[in-house]
Protein backbone atom coordinates (compact mmCIF):
# COMPACT_ATOMS: atom_id res chain seq x y z
CA UNK A 1 0.00 0.00 0.00
CA UNK A 2 2.83 2.62 1.00
CA UNK A 3 4.60 1.84 -2.72
CA UNK A 4 1.26 2.01 -4.27
CA UNK A 5 0.65 5.82 -2.55
CA UNK A 6 4.57 6.57 -3.24
CA UNK A 7 4.16 6.05 -6.91
CA UNK A 8 1.18 7.58 -7.35
CA UNK A 9 2.83 10.72 -5.75
CA UNK A 10 5.23 10.49 -7.69
CA UNK A 11 3.22 10.39 -11.14
CA UNK A 12 1.29 13.19 -9.97
CA UNK A 13 4.08 15.21 -8.96
CA UNK A 14 5.70 14.83 -12.49
CA UNK A 15 1.96 15.47 -14.17
CA UNK A 16 1.76 18.86 -12.35
CA UNK A 17 5.62 19.85 -13.35
CA UNK A 18 5.07 19.16 -16.91
CA UNK A 19 1.65 20.92 -17.07
CA UNK A 20 2.64 24.01 -15.27
CA UNK A 21 3.70 26.80 -17.26
CA UNK A 22 7.22 28.13 -18.68
CA UNK A 23 9.54 29.74 -15.98
CA UNK A 24 11.41 32.06 -18.10
CA UNK A 25 14.71 32.94 -16.31
CA UNK A 26 15.45 36.97 -17.63
CA UNK A 27 17.86 39.04 -16.89
CA UNK A 28 17.24 41.64 -14.86
CA UNK A 29 16.50 45.49 -15.74
CA UNK A 30 19.50 46.15 -13.91
CA UNK A 31 22.18 44.24 -15.81
CA UNK A 32 20.49 44.47 -19.05
CA UNK A 33 20.89 48.45 -18.36
CA UNK A 34 24.34 48.51 -17.36
CA UNK A 35 25.35 46.43 -20.22
CA UNK A 36 23.09 48.76 -22.85
CA UNK A 37 24.48 52.46 -21.08
CA UNK A 38 27.92 51.06 -19.84
CA UNK A 39 27.92 52.14 -16.72
CA UNK A 40 28.40 50.32 -13.33
CA UNK A 41 25.21 52.17 -11.94
CA UNK A 42 26.45 53.94 -9.23
CA UNK A 43 25.84 57.62 -10.17
CA UNK A 44 24.50 59.80 -7.98
CA UNK A 45 21.60 62.47 -7.68
CA UNK A 46 21.41 65.30 -5.40
CA UNK A 47 18.49 64.71 -3.40
CA UNK A 48 17.22 68.62 -3.53
CA UNK A 49 17.54 68.59 -7.53
CA UNK A 50 14.99 66.17 -7.94
CA UNK A 51 11.68 67.44 -9.63
CA UNK A 52 9.70 64.62 -10.14
CA UNK A 53 9.50 60.68 -10.56
CA UNK A 54 7.62 57.42 -12.61
CA UNK A 55 7.50 54.34 -12.53
CA UNK A 56 8.48 52.27 -15.60
CA UNK A 57 8.28 48.56 -14.44
CA UNK A 58 8.11 47.43 -10.73
CA UNK A 59 11.61 47.61 -10.00
CA UNK A 60 12.46 50.55 -12.27
CA UNK A 61 11.79 54.16 -11.78
CA UNK A 62 12.65 57.29 -13.77
CA UNK A 63 13.70 60.67 -11.87
CA UNK A 64 13.63 63.79 -13.25
CA UNK A 65 16.60 66.24 -11.67
CA UNK A 66 17.43 70.03 -13.09
CA UNK A 67 20.84 70.70 -14.32
CA UNK A 68 23.71 69.46 -16.84
CA UNK A 69 22.48 65.30 -16.96
CA UNK A 70 18.83 65.84 -16.65
CA UNK A 71 17.19 62.15 -16.22
CA UNK A 72 18.13 58.86 -14.52
CA UNK A 73 17.05 55.62 -14.45
CA UNK A 74 17.12 54.00 -10.89
CA UNK A 75 16.61 50.35 -10.32
CA UNK A 76 15.69 48.85 -7.01
CA UNK A 77 16.87 45.86 -5.02
CA UNK A 78 13.01 44.14 -5.05
CA UNK A 79 10.29 44.81 -6.68
CA UNK A 80 8.08 48.02 -4.79
CA UNK A 81 4.52 47.70 -5.61
CA UNK A 82 3.74 50.54 -3.32
CA UNK A 83 5.37 53.15 -5.56
CA UNK A 84 2.44 52.72 -8.38
CA UNK A 85 0.24 53.90 -5.74
CA UNK A 86 1.98 56.04 -3.56
CA UNK A 87 1.17 59.58 -3.98
CA UNK A 88 4.56 60.61 -3.06
CA UNK A 89 7.44 59.39 -2.24
CA UNK A 90 10.70 60.26 -0.14
CA UNK A 91 14.48 59.41 -0.59
CA UNK A 92 16.78 58.76 2.03
CA UNK A 93 20.63 58.84 1.00
CA UNK A 94 23.93 60.02 2.46
CA UNK A 95 25.22 63.22 2.53
CA UNK A 96 22.21 65.14 0.38
CA UNK A 97 23.00 62.64 -2.56
CA UNK A 98 21.10 59.30 -3.40
CA UNK A 99 23.70 56.60 -5.20
CA UNK A 100 23.66 53.38 -6.36
CA UNK A 101 24.90 50.53 -4.31
CA UNK A 102 22.41 49.21 -1.67
CA UNK A 103 22.31 51.71 0.63
CA UNK A 104 20.10 54.38 -0.26
CA UNK A 105 16.65 54.17 -0.49
CA UNK A 106 13.26 54.97 -1.79
CA UNK A 107 10.37 55.37 1.15
CA UNK A 108 6.93 55.27 0.65
CA UNK A 109 3.85 55.31 3.52
CA UNK A 110 4.43 51.16 2.97
CA UNK A 111 7.37 49.78 2.29
CA UNK A 112 11.39 51.25 2.04
CA UNK A 113 12.73 50.46 -1.29
CA UNK A 114 16.86 50.26 -1.48
CA UNK A 115 18.12 51.66 -4.70
CA UNK A 116 20.50 49.16 -6.68
CA UNK A 117 21.63 51.08 -9.21
CA UNK A 118 21.48 54.45 -11.29
CA UNK A 119 21.92 55.35 -14.48
CA UNK A 120 22.96 58.86 -15.88
CA UNK A 121 21.09 60.10 -18.94
CA UNK A 122 21.75 63.41 -20.86
CA UNK A 123 17.63 63.64 -21.34
CA UNK A 124 13.84 62.24 -20.78
CA UNK A 125 14.24 60.56 -24.90
CA UNK A 126 18.03 58.83 -24.07
CA UNK A 127 16.94 57.22 -21.21
CA UNK A 128 13.07 56.69 -22.04
CA UNK A 129 14.91 55.21 -25.29
CA UNK A 130 17.27 52.90 -23.55
CA UNK A 131 14.27 51.41 -21.22
CA UNK A 132 12.61 50.44 -24.07
CA UNK A 133 15.22 48.92 -25.75
CA UNK A 134 15.94 46.80 -22.75
CA UNK A 135 12.31 46.16 -22.25
CA UNK A 136 12.05 44.67 -25.89
CA UNK A 137 15.21 42.52 -25.18
CA UNK A 138 13.41 40.87 -22.00
CA UNK A 139 10.13 39.88 -23.98
CA UNK A 140 11.80 39.24 -27.23
CA UNK A 141 14.05 36.87 -24.83
CA UNK A 142 10.97 35.55 -23.10
CA UNK A 143 8.64 34.90 -26.17
CA UNK A 144 12.10 32.52 -27.56
CA UNK A 145 12.03 30.50 -24.07
CA UNK A 146 7.90 30.44 -23.96
CA UNK A 147 8.25 29.24 -27.92
CA UNK A 148 10.98 27.05 -27.49
CA UNK A 149 8.98 25.19 -24.54
CA UNK A 150 6.14 24.78 -26.31
CA UNK A 151 8.07 22.77 -29.32
CA UNK A 152 9.44 20.94 -26.65
CA UNK A 153 6.36 20.08 -25.18
CA UNK A 154 4.89 19.60 -28.70
CA UNK A 155 7.73 17.20 -29.78
CA UNK A 156 7.15 15.01 -26.02
CA UNK A 157 2.86 15.07 -27.40
CA UNK A 158 3.77 13.38 -30.67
Amino acid sequence: MKLFKYCLTIIGFLSLVSCTSLGVNLPSYDKLLKAQTEQDGRACVRQRNIRGYGMLDDNVISINVGGKHSYYLVTTLYQCNSLQTSFSAGFKGDFLELCGGGRDKILTSEESCPIKSIFEFESREEAFATFENVDKIRRDLREKAQEHGTSKNNDAAE
